[in-house]
């Protein structure tokens, strides 16, 4: 299915990555400059996303089970602490945590080694705002620096959507802002659930093929 989508790709010259959650500039700017998405590449696109082997939902969650849906609310009221990155075509975790919780803190190794090991292919979103005054966040994540992004919301209006009992709250979502799978970060099935929807997502693993591909015609050229 991949290297059919990846000569697809190839053939139309559309990308195959889709805006991440909420991330409707990003779509706005990837239709402005790619051409017309053919009927037959749509559907090829579509049907990988519904046959792909996607991690199991978590049934022992302390929130509201929306796995297997869109995020409810968009995201976009967050004011971004790091550096903006990009979500285009990437899976993205979003990690609803606070400076008070010491769960939350301790997480912070697990997911800064997770966005070391996929650079390209993952987008960790830290998002704070849980009774947590923004200049005490800010200072906190400058004497703490990680690899992953961290934003903040005080309305946490995406957060309040999952209904959650409790943080730290992990939310996996493949390229097509799908949820994949929710959980706590500590459990032994969130590094799983990232690495499978890693391993099984069209838009990431078109981009792995065609670096592959770029690689082996550098050396035969070579």
């Amino acid at each position: 299915m991949i290297q059919l989508i990846a000569m697809l790709v190839a053939s139309t010259g559309v990308a195959l990555t889709t805006a991440g959650p909420g991330c409707s500039k990003c779509a706005d700017e990837a239709s402005s400059d790619a051409p017309a998405q053919t009927t037959s590449a749509a559907a090829v696109q579509a049907g990988a996303y519904k046959s792909a082997a996607w991690p199991a939902h978590n049934t022992d969650i302390y929130a509201k089970d929306l796995q297997g849906q869109q995020l409810p609310v968009a995201l976009g009221n967050e004011t971004w602490i790091t550096d903006q990155v990009s979500t285009q075509g990437k899976v993205v975790v979003l990690e609803f945590w606070a400076t008070w919780c010491p769960p939350c803190r301790a997480a912070s190794p697990i997911l800064d080694e997770l966005q070391k090991e996929n650079p390209e292919n993952l987008a960790i979103l830290a998002i704070a705002g849980q009774r947590d005054p923004e200049p005490g966040v800010r200072s906190y994540i400058e004497e703490h620096q990680v690899a992953y992004a961290h934003l903040y919301d005080g309305d946490q209006s995406v957060y309040k959507q999952f209904e959650s009992q409790g943080i730290p709250l992990s939310v996996v979502l493949s390229s097509d802002g799908t949820i994949r799978w929710i959980g706590n970060p500590h459990e032994e099935g969130f590094l799983a659930a990232v690495n499978q929807t890693l391993s099984v997502d069209p838009a990431v693993q078109a981009r792995v093929s065609a670096q592959a591909n770029a690689k082996e015609a550098t050396k035969i050229d070579g």
